[in-house]
């Protein structure tokens, strides 16, 4: 049964983390000086590398994909030797932590719904299959657990289509479709990474469709 509770605990265990990487970020937003932002960034920083097992753990693809971002923005903003760009960088950053709690959220509820409906039939031979540490039940296909980790990033993408600059959104949402079609291009994704980038992918050309007559 211990195998059980792991994946509900690290994604217990990773959001509250979150929490407190979300306060350190907006503790450095706020900061009046250069110095004190990158003392609070820091802090996340670290908070990020201490926390990276429970969401390996907890196997949501979303905000893995969430904190791997922050993680990169903070990392800019820490480098940044203007107060300005280091505080563009630090909001940035906590927008898309805002965002990794939100799918984790909802990933926490899908998944706890399937342990409850599942966990009493655990000796049948083909109930559970794992996939990089994700368990996956009759009642969980793969595309629906990915639907629910990306419902925040499909959300977030709306409100980049409907109030950035239509050419600044064409820019930064094309980026990021490219980048799922390279990573689908790796035959040895597993199964939920492909699901995941496969989704991305469509999220961001339905996007893009709608920026097509930008002027």
């Amino acid at each position: 049964m211990s195998s059980f509770s792991k994946p509900a605990n690290a994604c217990q265990y990773a959001s509250s983390n979150l929490e407190y990487i979300k306060s350190k970020i907006e503790d450095a937003a706020m900061s009046k000086n250069l110095n004190m932002a990158r003392y609070h960034a820091y802090k996340a920083l670290n908070g990020i590398e201490k926390t990276k097992d429970n969401f390996l753990d907890c196997g949501c693809e979303g905000a893995i994909e969430s904190l791997e971002t922050t993680l990169s923005m903070l990392k800019s903003a820490t480098k940044a030797s203007d107060f300005n760009n280091s505080k563009l960088e630090l909001h940035k950053a906590l927008e898309t932590t805002i965002i990794g709690i939100k799918v984790l959220k909802d990933f926490e509820k899908e998944t706890s719904s399937v342990y409850g409906s599942n966990v009493l039939v655990m000796n049948t031979s083909d109930v559970l299959d794992f996939d990089d540490g994700m368990m996956l039940t009759q009642g969980s296909t793969v595309k629906k657990q990915v639907h629910q980790c990306l419902l925040g990033f499909e959300s977030s993408l709306n409100k980049v289509v409907s109030d950035v600059d239509c050419e600044d959104a064409r820019r930064f949402i094309t980026n990021i479709y490219e980048e799922s079609r390279l990573i689908l291009l790796n035959t040895k994704l597993s199964q939920h990474k492909k699901e995941y980038h496969q989704r991305v992918k469509t999220l961001t050309k339905e996007a893009l469709a709608e920026l097509e007559n930008c002027q």
